[in-house]
């Protein structure tokens, strides 16, 4: 049994010269990180949460700034997340101490939009893929539904047309387009 004790001494101050080792050559360092959050307008996103890993969150300023303090060197994912935009989420490598970080993330309005022009160049591959980003932001939102209706209706996938403009009905829309569009797909079907 004593024979183990000095085995063991070594092996705690072997891990503990190494982990030394490595802390210094990592330049084990804490640094202040600052970043901006804009949307696809290029516009700042006040009051954002924004997350860097477990252990850092904040809310980004009226001018969409925000800092997080104490930050080890390292690769952490950093998360933006506010009511009304596409959720973001990356890798990000913290490894200078001036370094900034600038996000864009788009609304739901900012994705309708880029529907739009996707329909106008009948591209209805990325149409179809933003509508869904869009439509996850808000699946209760009526101007999406009807966009993704639109989608569909180009696609000639008419029942699941139908199935958006219903639901924007069933939400309270009491759009007359809506209507005349569903009158429309019904008697397409």
């Amino acid at each position: 049994m004593n024979k183990r004790i000095p085995v063991l001494l070594r092996l705690v101050f072997l891990v503990v010269v190494l982990v030394s080792c490595k802390t210094a050559e990592l330049g084990f360092k804490v640094v202040n990180i600052s970043g901006m959050i804009y949307d696809f307008s290029n516009r700042p996103v006040p009051h954002c949460e924004v997350s860097l890993g477990w252990w850092h969150k904040t809310t980004t300023d009226i001018n969409g700034r925000f800092t997080f303090s104490k930050v080890g060197f390292g690769t952490y994912t950093i998360t933006g997340k506010k009511n009304g935009f596409e959720v973001y989420s990356d890798q990000v490598i913290i490894k200078d101490p001036g370094q900034i970080i600038y996000i864009r993330i788009p609304s739901q309005n900012q994705l309708l939009n880029l529907v739009d022009e996707a329909l106008t160049a009948n591209d209805f591959a990325l149409a179809e893929e933003t509508v869904e980003r869009a439509y996850q932001i808000n699946k209760n939102n009526i101007e999406t539904l009807f966009y993704y209706a639109t989608v569909k209706f180009r696609q000639r996938e008419y029942d699941e047309a139908v199935q958006f403009l219903e639901a924007a009905k069933n939400l309270g829309s009491r759009d007359l387009y809506i209507n005349k569009f569903l009158t429309l797909l019904k008697e397409l079907t």
